[in-house]
């Protein structure tokens, strides 16, 4: 067909059937004539309102309009015509019209439903139309789409356009498939990046957890598990948790309880203790010992019914009630109380950290400076935190001696980061320096040993023993009228009372905040920020609210109050954003620093772009630095799950004309990237370190030392010249103080935990609110040094501790497929300058020499060449051989692992794997090289197994398991003599 005129002239017939055919063709024929068709429109549009023609006639017109205005560009009328043409609308045809209409109407859907549910009443609700049209491609979709990625587009659209029916039938009816973990668990994280309604997200995890209860074949107690703690439903975990022990699966139990300590928050913890203790007891015979389980609360049915028996007038032995010690190991679990000892032991026995940087440092500062005699002290804690090794400080008593004043309180305080979590011997530890009534009070050393107990306590999830927060209560009433007594106690007070929430303290802690001087004011304001994390407490809020907004309010207070209210708001997102925005709009720059705190906290992790937005406005608009500084830093909270965006976020703020800016930036980037080891951060850090401002240039030096913690030469070039560039700034007399006390400090924190430790905000997207916090606390070091000590919160062991279903450590091998010079740790630095003093200096070569060897390779190449060709004769014998050792052949992993024991004991650069030992150190990247399939006897029970793991025993017939009575340092032989030079 040359032109349409025909089919046109058609339209004008009265006869229905003549226009229902005519229209029929021009569908077909619209892409070729559609310029010819676009003259006839309006007749089109008349025969599409035409009462006189039947309703499917009426529609095969609205779709030919349609096609028309799609043609002309007008994309809109298209949509609206194609919306009235019904069922003439074919949306499972493959074209370009169809396509454009149907993602405008999607978007239009979706947009519509938001509109919805935001101001649901003040807007018109969804066109019934795009239900229809929504309804009828869902359910075609649904039955027509087979691959996996086809259903995953599905599930993102239900989930963008708030349909949770829906996403519930393609759920259910891919489990019926058989493909249930796979989209489970793809709906489940696209249900955490995307969604910012926090009501439409627990609804989808709520559908997930019964979905994974209920529909999946094989029960996902892990994704099950995370979903709950989204959810913050304590009910439904202990009742998990209960049916395990029940159904004999202790060890399931065990590893889920592991795994809600690593990931659970304070609250969450403490709710669900409670809902665990007392569950059941153990009621035992004083005659023969024999226990049965019995209920904790036995109905008053059961005890008139055993009244009654007559068999209960014989006298019964005596009964004495102990707790089942399954439930017992259940929640010293959850409460952290396992984890902290195998971390406590692991840091002791793998440190590897090397005191003669420190050394060095002690030799190079002036002594006269008190601020670098006190950033040496603070490296040192940082540096050995965790480890209880504290052979610098006891080495070094005389010129520890020197700290005064608040450098005492800091040096002492020193003493709970090298002994945190130390809980069973703190007291003792502490005594010396701890507060007697019987003796004169030394204020900043008793302030600095009580804050140091608080930090000891610090890495328990739960404290059950209420003794030490007693303790700490009952000093901080006693030397209420001495300040570093008063913050010392009130901080470690916080530390140790976490989100306990607990009415009593926070009455004793408010008396301080109202009672005290700045110092100890400030203090108690951040323990009630402790105290109260995550809690979001109105009446709380008001309080510190008031005090921070009276006249004349000292600068310290203000600043505590609006770091105890973020914290109460941690993780609160949106309902903290009402708070933020009054103090936003405070004319004090001490109050509006709060609001930048409070979105900090409230949003930490969630990447929300309206609050990224109101930062980022008041970091180019305020007019004050410190609250343009804190604005640029909190971005790095919001993105910390997301380095690369903080870094698209700031990048145009690297050359800002105003230094405080830039710092701020600096810090962020470090914040959100520590532990990474990105390259594009440290790259773009790696130009900020020679900036022209001091103060930039210490944050710079910092956030280098966050990001690049454990990441070792081969994974980046820039770690060795960044570790040499420290040791010269330190021992540069010209450098200032700020730049010696930021590379001082950068020290401590790049070999933190005895370099087996990591920086980490969240795990597997789980935010760490403990680690949250000490990462903004160490923030707060500009203002006050102490709060450095705070980052130990967010200092996570890298590691892997296998477990047995009795909680103890069998023998048990992995393997590790990479190099184990890739992922070593730092060579000392004496060995370093014995290899220099051994290597630097270089033989002369004469010229003969050089003849005579060059001769000697001419020679040499001539007889490899004959025998090359001897050898080519022999590789036909020896091909099908190899392949049967290829890289997959069976077995392959117990080849390697003999073939890595038998190089490591030529040349550990020749190897390609290592064999690890039960338990190991495992940088955070080499955990992607793990392999669990060395030993046969034992297999983690989690999939990916990352800190401590359980182990199930898959041959019990092989009798008794080898047990690892303690744990000890790697190297028990002699080490070799070290290099020399014969003279």
């Amino acid at each position: 067909m040359l032109s349409a005129k025909a089919l046109l002239a058609l339209l004008r017939e009265t006869n229905e059937a003549v226009i229902f055919f005519a229209l029929k063709r021009l569908v077909d024929l619209m892409d070729t004539f559609w310029c010819e068709i676009a003259a006839d429109l309006p007749l089109i549009e008349e025969l599409q309102e035409s009462e006189s023609l039947s309703l499917k006639t009426r529609k095969l017109a609205a779709l030919v309009t349609s096609q028309v205005y799609f043609h002309l560009g007008a994309y809109d009328d298209s949509v609206h015509h194609a919306l009235q043409a019904g069922e003439a609308f074919d949306g499972m045809e493959r074209s370009l019209f169809t396509d454009t209409i149907l993602s405008r109407c999607i978007d239009q859907y979706i947009e519509q439903q938001k509109q919805e549910e935001q101001k649901e009443g003040e807007l018109k609700k969804v066109d019934p139309r795009l239900e229809t049209l929504f309804l009828n491609l869902t359910k075609q979709w649904v039955q027509n789409n087979e691959s996996v990625e086809e259903i995953k587009e599905l599930v993102g659209l239900t989930i963008l356009s708030r349909r949770i029916d829906f996403l519930e039938i393609v759920l259910k009816q891919c489990l019926k498939r058989g493909e249930s973990s796979d989209i489970l668990n793809f709906t489940f994280n696209t249900a955490n990046v995307l969604l910012r309604d926090i009501g439409f997200r627990r609804k989808i995890l709520r559908l997930l957890a019964v979905l994974y209860t209920e529909g999946a074949a094989t029960m996902d107690y892990f994704s099950m598990v995370q979903c709950l703690l989204f959810l913050s439903d304590t009910s439904s975990t202990a009742n998990l948790i209960r049916g395990l022990i029940k159904a004999g699966d202790t060890m399931m139990a065990y590893q889920l309880a592991f795994d809600l300590f690593e990931h659970g928050s304070q609250d969450f913890l403490s709710i669900l203790v409670k809902n665990l203790e007392g569950d059941s007891v153990i009621t035992n015979s004083a005659d023969n010992g024999a226990s049965l389980a019995v209920s904790a609360t036995p109905a008053a049915g059961n005890v008139e019914e055993a009244s009654m028996d007559p068999a209960q007038s014989v006298p019964q032995p005596a009964l004495t009630t102990e707790v089942d010690p399954i439930q017992r190991n259940l929640i010293a679990v959850l409460c952290g109380e396992v984890t902290s000892k195998l971390y406590l032991k692991f840091l002791y026995s793998r440190c590897v950290a090397d005191v003669h940087i420190l050394n060095q440092i002690k030799k190079r500062i002036d002594t006269k400076k008190s601020l670098l005699h006190n950033a040496t002290v603070m490296a040192n804690a940082l540096m050995y935190s965790g480890t209880t090794i504290d052979g610098f400080l006891r080495d070094n008593t005389t010129w520890l001696a020197r700290a005064d004043y608040w450098a005492k309180f800091t040096a002492t305080a020193s003493v709970g980061v090298i002994h945190r979590g130390h809980t069973g011997e703190a007291m003792k530890l502490l005594d010396p320096y701890l507060p007697k009534g019987s003796l004169p009070a030394l204020p900043y050393q008793e302030g600095g040993s009580l804050y140091a107990l608080g930090l000891i306590y610090s890495p328990l999830g739960l404290l059950r023993d209420h003794k030490v927060v007693d303790y700490l209560m009952e000093n901080l009433r006693k030397y209420s009228d001495k300040a570093p007594m008063v913050h010392g106690a009130s901080l470690g007070l916080g530390l140790a009372a976490m989100g306990l929430q607990d009415e009593n303290i926070f009455d004793t802690l408010f008396t301080c905040v109202t009672g005290s001087d700045a110092v100890g004011g400030e203090g108690a304001a951040v323990a009630i920020g402790m105290l109260h994390m995550g809690s979001g407490n109105f009446s709380v809020i008001s309080s510190l609210k008031n005090v921070a907004s009276e006249e004349m309010q000292k600068e310290k207070v203000i600043r505590g109050a609006c770091m105890a209210m973020a914290l109460i708001n941690l993780g609160r997102e949106n309902e903290a954003l009402g708070l933020a925005n009054e103090l936003l709009e405070s004319g004090e720059p001490w109050i509006r620093l709060g609001g930048c705190f409070v979105i900090g906290m409230a949003f930490a992790g969630t990447e929300n772009t309206t609050a990224i937005g109101r930062l980022l406005q008041v970091t180019v608009k305020d007019t004050s630095d410190d609250v343009r500084r804190n604005a640029a830093m909190m971005v790095g909270f919001l993105s910390f799950r997301d380095p690369a965006l903080c870094l698209c976020l700031v990048r145009i703020l690297v050359d800002s004309y105003n230094p405080h800016i830039r710092y701020g930036v600096a810090m962020a980037l470090g914040v959100c990237a520590a532990g990474t080891g990105s390259s594009e951060i440290i790259n773009v850090l790696w130009e900020m370190k020679d900036d022209l401002n001091d103060l930039v240039r210490q944050g710079v030096l910092i956030a280098l030392a966050l990001v690049m913690t454990q990441l070792t030469e081969y994974e980046n070039s820039k770690v060795k010249e960044f570790r040499q560039l420290l040791d010269a700034k330190i021992g540069d007399r010209r450098e200032t103080l700020c730049i010696k006390l930021g590379s001082i400090l950068a020290s401590g924190l790049l070999d933190c935990g005895g370099r087996n430790c990591t920086f980490a905000l969240h795990r597997d997207r789980h935010r760490m609110d403990k680690a949250v916090a000490g990462m903004f606390f160490f923030t707060q070091y500009w203002y006050w040094y102490p709060y450095v000590y705070m980052v130990s919160l967010a200092m996570l062991p890298t590691c892997f501790i296998g477990l047995n279903d009795k909680l103890e450590m069998p023998e048990y091998t992995f393997l590790s497929n990479a190099p184990p010079h890739h992922y070593a740790v730092p060579k000392s630095v004496l060995q370093e300058k014995k290899e220099v003093k051994l290597f630097g200096v270089q033989a002369v070569v004469l010229s003969t020499t050089r003849k005579e060897e060059e001769l000697q390779r001419q020679r040499r190449g001539k007889q490899s060449l004959h025998e090359t060709e001897s050898k080519e004769n022999t590789k036909a014998a020896t091909g099908s051989a190899a392949a049967n050792e290829g890289p997959n052949a069976p077995g392959a992993d117990q080849k390697r692992v003999s073939n890595a024991e038998a190089d490591g004991k030529s040349d550990p650069h020749d190897t390609s794997c290592e064999i690890l030992h039960n338990p190991a150190r495992v940088t955070a990247h080499q955990f992607a090289f793990i392999s669990h399939t060395v030993n046969g006897r034992y297999v983690p029970l989690k999939p990916n197994p990352i800190g401590v793991c359980l182990l199930k025993d898959t041959m019990p017939n092989l009798g008794e398991q080898k047990l690892i009575v303690a744990i000890d340092p790697d190297d028990k032989d002699a080490p070799p003599p070290e290099p020399f030079m014969y003279s």
